[in-house]
């Protein structure tokens, strides 16, 4: 066999083995962020401290971001924790709840009535936030979010958080 066969079979291989190697780490990252679910979705369910629950939410949010099969055994878990009693932790489960794979039907009307009755400030924010991730999934919110955008004063917190829902969900630029 020639050098320059030896050569080209050598690199055939070893690009095969780099491919392998991709493939397998993707795989590897894959059952992490999987079993990172899974933890994060535990600390959910059992801890009453509202600054881990806060973090399990946050996570699980990144997590469905990636892919939303990541977080969708958290769904109910994620919904229950909108009437925590800890405005940060319903804060933080709009936003995760927008982000999931959370069926339409169920997510908008929870995230309208948190945007609509909720005394907190932030976890109307948060709902907007959420409602804005759900994107023209949330095409029965716009009605609550454009009121809201009118009935608030644009430079506010609110205000903004609402019209960047608006524009999510619309599919408008800026």
């Amino acid at each position: 066999m020639s050098m320059r066969r030896i050569m080209k079979v050598l690199s055939i291989g070893l690009f095969a083995l780099g491919a392998f190697a991709i493939v397998g780490a993707d795989g590897v990252d894959a059952a992490n962020k999987q079993e990172d679910a899974k933890k994060f979705h535990e600390q959910l369910k059992t801890t009453k401290d509202a600054k881990k629950k806060i973090e399990a939410l946050e996570e699980l949010g990144k997590l469905s971001t990636i892919m939303a099969s990541y977080s969708e055994a958290a769904i109910p878990d994620i919904a229950k924790a909108l009437e925590d009693k800890d405005a940060g932790v319903r804060k933080a489960a709009a936003i995760s709840y927008g982000k999931s794979s959370a069926d339409p039907k169920e997510a908008v009307p929870a995230l309208t009535k948190l945007l609509k009755e909720d005394k907190s400030e932030d976890v109307k924010i948060g709902a907007a936030q959420g409602l804005a991730a759900m994107g023209s999934n949330a095409k029965d919110a716009l009605g609550d979010l454009r009121d809201l955008q009118k009935s608030e004063d644009k430079k506010s917190k609110l205000g903004r958080a609402a019209g960047e829902a608006v524009k999510a969900i619309a599919g408008k630029k800026k």
